[in-house]
């Protein structure tokens, strides 16, 4: 079968499990992972290829990723890559797809980029602190020229695709899709004041928010738990901020995703308050709210073009603006006490994900782009 070479700057940080799935969700093309280096304590990408540019932290190792940020060459990667023989790269994130395009382009392999969020979002400003943003701003003309497709997880990534410039004839809207093959669980076993976050604690992500509305839905659910699932530089803070709810509020930590999964299906609600951050940083389609409706989880978010894509049209009217704290904490106390909300939600939520989000039926879908892709490819060169 073909190779694809999956390409992440860093290989795999644990909270990009849908990376991971889709990889396993091929049938027809084998995956390759290649990256800068290897996240401690990241997702084990056995039994898969893995190729990196450095080996470890010492002083050489971190010249040689810099190094290739700005040359775009690694004759280690180059080597590794070179045995494996891949027929085309699929990057995950714009800033990613940069520092691997001078590679791709020197073996003219087509370059797939699925763009996620944050890679159209941030504002240049905060891209420049790093050097894998620097990368993106100084090449991201040519990578809008040279790859082949830029896979949106979203209509609304699409959008704001446009809006920085990126071409219209390569975006196409493909969520990730998550797996669906086991039945959702009933409210039955449930933990009816059981309130469920799971995300990195950065500031996107909204947990702050969800923490300043944990008062009012106390006072409507004085037993109700918040259970925060997820680890990230604002633990320190968050914490901080939940002092005050003595045991009403538990941070665990990131935890693997099986344990997530367990999570999704004692919990009665999912909430997941996505906002702007304040450098441009948003949501493409956060996946862990079409996980948790797979599981049969009702989910609460903010009304934001971001995440409503998610969620079934039904559904949508229920969910309350952006930053409004009052109004999302009396969403919560909703689906935390009304029945027959929570059943409407748990049984749309479920069909919603089957029909827009099966990871079988949209990894089909993205093999058959890379056959298309590697078609073109083969008429250009020929």
């Amino acid at each position: 079968m073909r190779k694809v070479l999956i390409y992440r700057n860093e290989l795999l940080p644990g909270s990009e499990t849908f990376v991971l799935a889709q990889a396993a969700a091929l049938s027809r093309y084998v995956p390759v992972f290649a990256g800068v280096r290897r996240v401690f304590s990241g997702l084990d990408l056995a039994p898969y290829a893995v190729a990196t540019v450095s080996a470890s932290e010492r002083l050489r190792e971190k010249l040689l990723r810099r190094l290739f940020f700005q040359t775009g060459r690694s004759g280690r990667l180059e080597e590794e890559i070179a045995w494996q023989r891949p027929s085309l790269v699929h990057a995950h994130f714009a800033v990613d797809a940069c520092a691997i395009l001078p590679m791709a382009r020197r073996w003219r392999l087509p370059l797939l980029v699925t763009l996620h969020g944050y890679d159209i979002g941030c504002h240049d400003a905060a891209l420049r602190r790093w050097p894998a943003g620097r990368t993106y701003l100084r090449r991201r003309m040519e990578l809008w020229q040279y790859a082949s497709l830029f896979f949106c997880v979203s209509s609304n990534v699409r959008r704001q695709a446009l809006l920085r410039g990126f071409p219209p004839d390569k975006l196409f809207v493909h969520p990730v899709g998550v797996a669906v093959d086991r039945p959702a669980t009933s409210a039955e076993g449930r933990e009816r004041s059981t309130i469920l976050f799971v995300g990195r604690l950065v500031e996107k992500k909204g947990c702050a928010d969800l923490l300043r509305a944990m008062p009012l839905v106390l006072r409507q659910v004085p037993g109700a738990r918040l259970v925060i699932l997820g680890d990230g530089p604002l633990r320190k803070v968050l914490e901080q901020m939940a002092v005050a709810f003595r045991g009403n509020v538990i941070f665990h930590g990131h935890q693997p995703h099986q344990q997530v999964k367990q999570w999704m299906r004692r919990a009665r609600v999912l909430v997941a308050p996505s906002i702007c951050a304040s450098d441009g940083d948003q949501e493409g389609l956060p996946t862990v709210l079409c996980e948790a409706q797979a599981a049969g989880l009702p989910v609460v978010t903010f009304a934001t073009d971001a995440v409503l894509e998610a969620l079934p049209k039904r559904l949508r009217g229920f969910m309350p603006p952006e930053r409004e704290i009052a109004e999302l904490a009396e969403t919560i106390v909703r689906f935390v006490l009304d029945d027959a909300l929570w059943q409407c939600a748990h049984v749309q939520g479920r069909r919603y994900i089957e029909e827009h989000f099966d990871l079988a039926r949209q990894t089909r879908i993205l093999e058959e782009k890379y056959d298309e892709c590697l078609s073109q490819s083969a008429q250009a060169l020929s």
